[in-house]
C-alpha cells in the first residue's frame, strides 16, 4: 500500500472516530469546546442537550442549559445561561445560535463554517456575534485538532458584561487538541476579549458512550477570581 493511500485511510478512520467526540457544545450552545465554536455541526436529524457549570469563586457561578438540532451541514439551538454572583448582579441570558458549513472537509483543506449568536439579557442589553470557524485534523502519531475562530461582536465579556460601549470589535479565538486515545482528547483554548485580557483554558474531553460526552477543565477569565473549574455534560439522540 503506498503512502498516499495509507494516509488517506488513516484520515478517514481518525475522522470517523473523532467527530462524535468533538460534538460537545460551548457554554453558549454551538458545537465546539468550552469557549470556541468549531467548524462542525450536529448530524442530520440529531438533537443535542448540554449543561455547563463554571465555578467563579470567590464571587459565584455560571450555569447553562442548551438544546441544539442538527441538519447535517447546519445546526441551530437555544441556551439559557444563569449568572449567580450575588444580588442585584444575578441575571439570565437567553441565547439563539445557528451555524452553516460553507466548506466541508476535503483533502488538505479545513472545514469552514459561518455562524451567529444572538443574546437577550434579562434586564439588560441585547448583544450579538458573527463568527467564522476553520477546523482541521493533522495526521501525526498523536492526531492534532486545530481550529481558528474570527469573531465580530458588540458584547462585553461575551454578554456577561452587557453591550460594549465602544461598539463592535473583531477578536480571534482558537483551540489546539490532541487525540491521545479514541475516547480522550486533551487541549487548550484562547478566546480574545477585545481590550480585556483573553480568556484561556486547558480542557479534556471524554467520550463516555457514542452519545454521551463529558468535558472538564480549568479556565482563567479574570485576574480577580480564582482559577475557574468548569465541567460540561452533553447527550445526543
Amino acid at each position: 500500500m503506498n503512502r498516499t493511500v495509507y494516509a488517506s485511510l488513516i484520515t478517514i478512520v481518525v475522522l470517523a472516530a473523532s467527530l462524535p467526540a468533538w460534538s460537545q457544545a460551548t457554554w453558549e450552545g454551538p458545537t465546539g469546546v468550552f469557549l470556541n465554536p468549531l467548524a462542525l455541526t450536529q448530524a442530520q436529524g440529531k438533537w443535542q442537550a448540554s449543561a455547563h457549570y463554571l465555578n467563579l469563586q470567590p464571587v459565584g457561578s455560571l450555569t447553562t442549559l442548551g438544546l441544539t438540532y442538527g441538519g447535517g451541514n447546519w445546526e441551530a439551538g437555544v441556551t439559557r445561561a444563569n449568572l449567580a454572583v450575588g444580588a442585584p448582579q444575578d441575571f439570565a441570558i437567553d441565547t439563539l445560535h445557528a451555524k452553516y458549513v460553507v466548506v466541508p472537509f476535503k483533502g488538505e483543506w479545513p472545514q469552514i463554517a459561518i455562524g451567529g449568536i444572538a443574546r437577550s439579557t434579562h434586564g439588560g442589553d441585547s448583544t450579538s456575534d458573527i463568527y467564522l470557524a476553520a477546523t482541521k485534523v493533522f495526521q501525526t502519531s498523536t492526531p492534532i485538532i486545530a481550529s481558528l475562530t474570527v469573531r465580530n461582536t458588540n458584547a462585553d465579556w461575551s454578554g456577561l458584561g452587557g453591550k460594549d460601549d465602544t461598539g463592535r470589535s473583531t477578536d480571534l479565538g482558537g483551540f489546539l487538541g490532541f487525540v491521545v486515545k479514541p475516547n480522550l482528547i486533551l487541549g487548550a483554548e484562547y478566546y480574545g476579549q477585545g481590550d480585556d485580557p483573553a480568556w484561556t483554558d486547558v480542557v479534556f474531553r471524554w467520550t463516555v458512550s457514542p452519545n454521551t460526552f463529558i468535558d472538564g477543565g480549568v479556565a482563567h477569565i479574570s485576574k480577580d477570581w480564582n482559577r475557574q473549574v468548569a465541567v460540561a455534560l452533553t447527550h445526543q439522540w
